[in-house]
């Protein structure tokens, strides 16, 4: 699945996702895509229990408002069975987001992950080559805490989740994309790590319907 964003500096980003995630509409009624959402991981995984169904749709909905107020452009769930454990759920969000930054300076890259990295080493940040340029890879794993059950009680939850970023500087340094990946499902992570990368090594900077000259005289 292609997809692309124009920000508001007219610099493109276009990117490619897998056909097994599900693209989260940001205009439905919010009623409408959470009982949507039931109803599709109802209906594509029998068996599970109907607690296991509420906390998936509870999260999604917890972790995507938190993803809009950061700027998301693309927001993707994947629902499965483990590879791992085929008897078990697995899942992980998947986004887009667009921020404002000032990478001007010499070597940006390099301030932004010295800001990154934390004291006590629990945050991996290096650095990778893409087709866009060189990015930030971060990965770590944080506390989800959710104040009240999927039942509405007031009893705070804890749930550790893991999650990877690819941050790409766009063209001139005033904006980056944080492509990222969010998962309980630690045994099939390998997998979802994976998946992100393919989405990294996918985007681009140029409208791919806007020929350079290179591509019109491709060939002679």
């Amino acid at each position: 699945m292609a997809a692309g964003v124009e920000d508001e500096c007219a610099v493109p980003i276009c990117f490619t996702v897998p056909e097994q995630l599900h693209h989260v509409d940001f205009d439905e009624d919010p009623e409408q895509r959470i009982r949507r959402g039931y109803e599709n991981i109802a209906a594509s995984l029998g068996g599970a229990s109907v607690a296991e169904q509420v906390h998936i749709v509870f999260l999604q909905e917890l972790m995507l408002s938190q993803l809009l107020n950061q700027g998301a452009v693309y927001v993707g769930h994947c629902v499965a069975r483990s590879d791992a454990d085929p008897s078990k759920l697995t899942t992980s969000q998947f986004s887009i987001l667009v921020k404002e930054a000032d990478l001007s300076a010499h070597r940006p890259l390099a301030a932004v992950a010295s800001a990154l990295r934390q004291p006590d080493g629990r945050r991996k940040v290096g650095f990778a080559d893409y087709p866009a340029g060189e990015a930030l890879v971060v990965g770590e794993e944080v506390e989800v805490r959710l104040p009240v059950s999927v039942t509405g009680k007031s009893v705070e939850n804890v749930h550790r989740v893991r999650q990877a970023q690819v941050i790409l500087p766009f063209p001139g340094g005033r904006r980056m994309a944080v492509l990222g990946v969010s998962s309980e499902s630690l045994d099939d992570w390998e997998h979802y790590v994976s998946m992100l990368n393919g989405i990294a090594t996918s985007v681009s900077f140029t409208d791919p319907a806007k020929k350079s000259i290179g591509d019109l005289l491709a060939g002679l």
